[in-house]
């Protein structure tokens, strides 16, 4: 089964859909728990950009300066590699790196979402 292409257009129509907002602040959460990264959403989704991105940008420029293992762990996690990484950085050249690395975390983590909700619709159908 192949899985279908996930465009920037998808992930735009994703993020007005509350429940997926929702169960990717959730991702986010879990996979900065593992790091014993501490991420919190108040569930207002109209804020989920700001809200989780300060704290993510926070997150991520501490450790890039004092523990970069750890960053490269957090980057494995999510499933983010150095292709990404310089995609986004000619995508976002006018951006901090800390904020590009957000920016590619929460568009990975709400891919994540995205093709969760795939694989339910398919059990659906079955």
């Amino acid at each position: 089964m192949e899985l279908p292409a996930i465009t920037k257009q998808h992930l735009k129509s994703a993020a007005s859909r509350d429940d997926l907002i929702r169960e990717t602040a959730a991702q986010i959460i879990k996979d900065f728990g593992e790091f014993n990264l501490d991420i919190s959403f108040s569930g207002n989704t109209g804020n989920f950009y700001l809200e989780l991105s300060q704290q993510m940008v926070g997150h991520v420029s501490d450790m890039l300066a004092n523990n970069h293992s750890r960053f490269l762990g957090l980057m494995y996690r999510i499933d983010i590699d150095n292709n990404q990484i310089r995609q986004y950085e000619m995508d976002m050249p006018n951006n901090t790196y800390p904020e590009i690395i957000t920016e590619l975390i929460i568009h990975r983590e709400l891919k994540k979402v995205l093709i969760r909700e795939y694989f339910r619709q398919q059990d659906k159908k079955d």
